[in-house]
Order: C-alpha cells, then sequence, then structure tokens
C-alpha cells in the first residue's frame, strides 16, 4: 500500500480485531506495581474507569515511569507540583497518581492522515481508538510502519 493511500483510509479498515483482546489496560485503582509489572513486557499502558470495562481515562507510559525511577536531582525539600508524584517519597502508589489524564484520541471513522498529523502535533508514538467512550483499539507508529511494508 503507498502513503497516499494510507492516508486515505479510515482507522476501522486497517484496525486489527484481534488487538482488542491484547491491548495493555489496568484500572484507575490499580497499584503501581500491576502498572510496572505489565510495563515489562509493553511501553504503554492504558488506564480505564473500573475493571472489566473499557472507558479510558488516561495513559502511563515507559517515559512516565522512567521519571518516577530515576535518582531524584532535586533536594528533598523542593517538592512542587510537577515533581510531587515520587516512587522515593511513596506518593506514587497507584495508576491513577501517574497516569495522563488529557488524552488525544481518535475514532473508527477519523482518516489515518488526520490521526498521523494528531500523534505528530503532539509529539506521540500512538493514539486509543475510542468510540462510545471506550477503547476499540490503538494505532501506533510501529503499527503504521508494519502496515507501509505489507507485514499487516
Amino acid at each position: 500500500m503507498n502513503l497516499k493511500e494510507l492516508h486515505e483510509k479510515k482507522i476501522k479498515d486497517i484496525l486489527d480485531k484481534k488487538q482488542v483482546w491484547n491491548l495493555p489496560l489496568v484500572e484507575k485503582d490499580a497499584n503501581i506495581q500491576e502498572v510496572l509489572s505489565i510495563l515489562t513486557t509493553r511501553d504503554h499502558v492504558w488506564v480505564v474507569e473500573e475493571k472489566g470495562k473499557r472507558k479510558i481515562c488516561g495513559v502511563i507510559t515507559e517515559s512516565d515511569i522512567l521519571r518516577l525511577i530515576a535518582p531524584h536531582r532535586l533536594p528533598k525539600y523542593v517538592f512542587g507540583k510537577r515533581y510531587s508524584v515520587s516512587l522515593h517519597h511513596g506518593t506514587a502508589r497507584k495508576a491513577c497518581d501517574v497516569m495522563h489524564k488529557q488524552i488525544i484520541t481518535c475514532s473508527p471513522e477519523d482518516k489515518v492522515g488526520e490521526a498521523l498529523l494528531r500523534m505528530v502535533n503532539a509529539g506521540l508514538r500512538r493514539l486509543p481508538v475510542v468510540e462510545n467512550d471506550e477503547i476499540v483499539g490503538e494505532i501506533t507508529t510501529h503499527y503504521i510502519i508494519q502496515i507501509l511494508l505489507g507485514k499487516r
């Protein structure tokens, strides 16, 4: 498939239906150990409101966790808003403590090109595909590259 063709396709036309069962999901009240466990095999985890539901409310990436596990460069007494979540200080206990709450999404009806522009403009490598407030899949840079190379 050429790039121009891909840009015009709808997200629903390229989504792998099996992927919905393999999404890295965790509920917002899950403990940080569960999040870390998922991140041993995935580079991100989607956070949902409650177990058994797919209403997305956040995302946690490896980069977020890297900031939590790296040694602190700030003195102990500097505890500003940006640095208030910490494994070192025990303030990162649940998924909701470390997740990004403002999520950029796409819909199954969006064109792939539109979704890719959102990813570029926001500096993201993945977008959740959301329908009726529930995550139904995801598109990632790796997935798009596989499609371009004919591996999907």
